[in-house]
């Protein structure tokens, strides 16, 4: 197991911990703003952590890719005071980057 590995696991462990520690704090509802703040804030090290880790199979790491991206979007759309076309807007680039990412993982 080399450094990288290791601090990919390091970042699974810190995303997981976030989502624990939001759904302590404020009530798990995807529709709150204040909730997903914690999810998004823990999903994206999640998935960062598994593209890390060299023994994760790339199935693993596309779903934790999309997971980010999902959460990511949930997150703008539960957004108040937000027009619905600029919502929208906002889920281009998680969707971007999510196929980019899938390309780039998928071998």
């Amino acid at each position: 197991m080399d450094g990288l590995s290791i601090g990919g696991f390091c970042l699974v462990a810190c995303g997981i911990l976030t989502v624990a520690w939001g759904a302590t704090k404020v009530p798990v509802s995807l529709m709150s703003p204040d909730f997903m703040s914690f999810a998004t804030g823990g999903i994206v090290p999640l998935a960062a952590g598994l593209c890390m880790v060299g023994m994760v199979p790339p199935a693993l790491r596309v779903a934790g890719i999309w997971l980010a991206a999902l959460t990511t979007m949930a997150y703008v759309y539960s957004l108040p005071g937000m027009d619905l076309m600029v919502k929208f807007i906002g889920f281009v680039p998680a969707v971007a980057l999510g196929v980019w990412l899938t390309l780039r993982f998928w071998k």
